[in-house]
C-alpha cells in the first residue's frame, strides 16, 4: 500500500550531488539503528493521520476495525481493507507543490489542528487585574518590611542599611543635632537700668498741660544688657519697651530698639529710644501729679519727690519661636529735667 503523500506528490527529480544523506542511504540491516520489518512501514503522512474525515478514521464504510498497516489487515490476512489507510483521490495539492523549482523543505503541507484551550487559572487572571496588582505590591512591601525588621535586607535597596545600622545613624544624628543646637540657639539676655542715669530727656520736647491734662517728651532709657549666656551674638528683630508708673501701674512711655545685634558678653550698654505720653481727665490724676511734682521747678527750700518705674521688655530674637518677656524695677529716680517758673 503506497502512502498518500507519495501518491499525490511524486518525488521531484533533483540533480545528483556529492552530499551523502541518510535519507538516500538507509542504514544497513546489520546496523544498530535498524529494526526488523522497518522496510514494510509506510511513510508518515501528516494529513492522513490528522484528517478525521479520511478513510483511515472515517466510519462511512462501516465501523472501525482493528488492523495493522504492516500486516495488511486483521491477523495479517489482508482483511478489512475498506477501513484501512488509503490515499484520498479527491485531495488536490496546492499549486505551490507542483513547482519543481522549489525545494522539498518549502513544500510542507499545513495541517489544521484543534486549538488548545486556555490554561489560565482564576488566581492568575486575578493577578492581572488592577486590584491583583495592588495586592501583589502590598504583599511585596509587607515582605520587604518584615525582612528589614529582621535585619535580613537593607533599606531602599542599600544592603548595609539594616535596622540596627539605621538606629545607630539616627542616634548619632540626633546627638550631633542636640550638641549643635546647644551652641547655636540663643539665650534670652538680661537687662537692668543704669542706676546713675536711668533715662535721659530731650528738653526741647518737654510739654506739660493742665487743660487738657497731659504730658509728653522724648528720651532714651539707659540699660545694661547681659548676653554672656549665649555662644553666638544675639540678633534682635525688635525689643519693645513699656514703662509703667510703679505707684499707679499705668503705662506712661513706650519704645522699640529695632533691629540690632548684641554680643555674647555682659555689661553691654543699650540706649533704647522711648516716648513719654500720658493723658488724664483732670489735674487731680495721681499719675500726672507724680510726674509733675517730680519734674517741677526747684524752689528754694523744697525737695522734689523721686520717681518709681517698672520696665517691661518684649523681645523678638532670631532663633527663638516665642517672644520672651522680662521686667525690671527701679526706684529713687530723679527727674532729669526741671520745669520753668512760669510752667503750669
Amino acid at each position: 500500500m503506497s502512502s498518500r503523500l507519495s501518491h499525490d506528490f511524486p518525488p521531484p527529480n533533483y540533480p545528483p550531488h556529492n552530499r551523502q544523506s541518510s535519507y538516500n542511504n538507509p542504514p544497513p540491516r546489520n546496523s544498530l539503528y535498524y529494526e526488523e520489518g522497518e522496510d514494510l512501514d509506510e511513510p508518515f503522512d501528516v494529513r492522513a493521520d490528522f484528517d478525521g474525515v479520511g478513510p483511515r478514521w472515517s466510519e462511512r464504510n462501516g465501523a472501525k476495525k482493528e488492523g495493522s498497516v504492516r500486516s495488511g489487515g486483521a491477523l495479517g490476512m489482508g482483511m478489512m481493507d475498506d477501513a484501512m489507510y488509503r490515499p484520498v483521490s479527491t485531495h488536490i495539492a496546492p499549486s505551490a507543490y507542483g513547482d519543481i523549482n522549489k525545494s522539498a523543505a518549502s513544500r510542507e503541507e499545513m495541517v489544521s489542528v484543534p486549538m488548545l484551550g486556555p490554561e489560565w487559572q482564576k488566581s492568575e487572571l486575578h493577578e492581572l487585574s488592577r486590584r491583583g496588582q495592588a495586592e501583589l505590591g502590598g504583599d511585596k512591601r509587607s515582605k520587604a518590611w518584615k525582612e528589614w525588621t529582621r535585619d535580613q535586607r537593607g533599606l531602599c535597596g542599600v544592603k548595609w542599611l539594616t535596622r540596627k545600622v539605621l538606629v545607630f545613624i539616627i542616634f548619632a544624628f540626633l546627638a550631633a543635632l542636640g550638641v549643635t543646637l546647644f551652641f547655636v540657639i540663643p539665650r534670652v539676655p538680661n537687662f537692668e537700668f543704669y542706676k546713675d542715669a536711668p533715662f535721659t530727656v530731650d528738653n526741647s520736647t518737654v510739654s506739660f498741660n493742665r487743660v487738657p491734662t497731659n504730658f509728653s517728651f522724648a528720651g532714651n532709657l539707659n540699660l545694661y544688657g547681659d548676653g554672656s549666656a549665649s555662644y553666638l551674638p544675639i540678633h534682635f528683630k525688635s525689643l519693645q519697651a513699656t514703662l509703667y508708673d510703679e505707684t499707679t501701674n499705668k503705662a506712661i512711655a513706650k519704645g522699640d530698639w529695632g533691629n540690632h545685634y548684641m554680643d555674647h558678653k555682659d555689661q553691654q550698654p543699650v540706649q533704647l529710644p522711648i516716648n513719654f505720653e500720658y493723658s488724664a481727665v483732670n489735674t487731680s490724676d495721681t499719675t500726672w501729679n507724680d510726674m509733675y511734682q517730680a519734674c517741677g521747678h526747684k524752689w528754694t527750700g523744697t525737695t522734689r519727690p523721686d520717681l518709681k518705674f517698672r520696665l517691661v521688655l518684649k523681645m523678638s530674637i532670631v532663633g527663638l519661636v516665642n517672644s520672651p518677656e522680662m521686667s525690671t524695677q527701679i526706684s529713687n529716680v530723679e527727674c532729669p529735667f526741671e520745669l520753668g517758673t512760669n510752667s503750669v
